[in-house]
């Protein structure tokens, strides 16, 4: 029998504004904030670019690199976000061990805080320097008052594959019998909440971490095409709380920072949603 799972929803970054009071200084601000929004993106691109970095050597550990269905998805998700050859071939270096130069070494860690109305949070990231990092993800999350607390025996560690259906013609059945077969744990349609793949119709498999790979391989070996592959962290259901009443702009700086933090590849929480 699948069990059902839910998890919670990521809560968008503020935004600012930008504004001149003459034609001059109206002038001056337009190109102030040419150069403001080109280096928030150039930062954006930059970060996403760390990340997938970390998913592709961290999956060539796991997994290898011959026969491997996730590495090969998300080798062609960093092709369409314009992520350059060298980034991905020195990311597969690094996960088969190869020399790449004077890369500085880098660790995978994980913070857990707690904040008002009993809001959890899980940020994940990949650093060379876990005092800079630390430091960084404790003043993000200093701007919603949290803190430093343990809070992970409330999320369940799960693996995650969102691919598409054999054919337009597949029904959900169909696709629920080739779930348990791959060994999955439960299967719903992708709710694509972030409108990455432009409203498809795909359905996403949850699956304990161990069993990812080889999951995600046998899908592929069915002629399923893989749309992501990843592991996450689900709060319990009865763990899960709604968002306190007045913190909405405390936990959008909260969330900015994270977001224009560059070591941290992701985090969760346990908010309802």
């Amino acid at each position: 029998m699948l069990n059902l799972l839910r998890h919670s929803r990521p809560f968008p970054a503020g935004y600012r504004c930008f504004h001149g009071t003459s034609l001059v200084s109206a002038g001056h601000s337009k190109w102030q904030n040419i150069r403001h929004d080109k280096a928030k993106n150039d930062a954006k691109k930059s970060k996403e670019a760390f990340a997938m970095a970390t998913r592709i050597t961290t999956s060539v550990k796991q997994g290898g690199v011959d026969g491997n269905a996730q590495l090969v998805t998300l080798i062609e998700k960093a092709r369409k976000a314009n992520i350059t050859k060298k980034i991905i071939d020195n990311a597969i270096k690094r996960g088969t061990g190869e020399g790449t130069g004077n890369a500085a070494q880098t660790f995978e860690v994980m913070y857990e805080f707690m904040g008002p109305g009993g809001v959890a949070f899980i940020v994940e990231a990949n650093t060379d320097n876990k005092t800079r990092t630390i430091g960084l993800v404790k003043h993000a999350l200093s701007k919603f008052n949290a803190a430093l607390s343990p809070c992970q025996y409330i999320f369940q560690r799960k693996g995650e594959v969102v691919f598409e259906p054999a054919s337009a013609s597949e029904s959900f059945d169909e696709i629920f019998e080739v779930a348990i077969e791959v060994g999955a744990e439960d299967v719903v349609e992708f709710d694509d909440l972030d409108g990455e793949y432009d409203g498809e119709t795909l359905y996403k498999i949850i699956t304990d971490p161990s069993d990812l790979n080889a999951v995600s391989n046998s899908l592929s070996e069915r002629g399923y095409k893989l749309r992501d592959s990843k592991t996450t962290f689900i709060a319990d259901g009865e763990s899960e709380v709604d968002f306190p009443e007045g913190l909405e702009k405390s936990m959008a700086k909260c969330i900015e920072l994270l977001d224009d933090t560059a070591e941290v590849t992701n985090y969760y929480t346990n908010i309802r949603n």
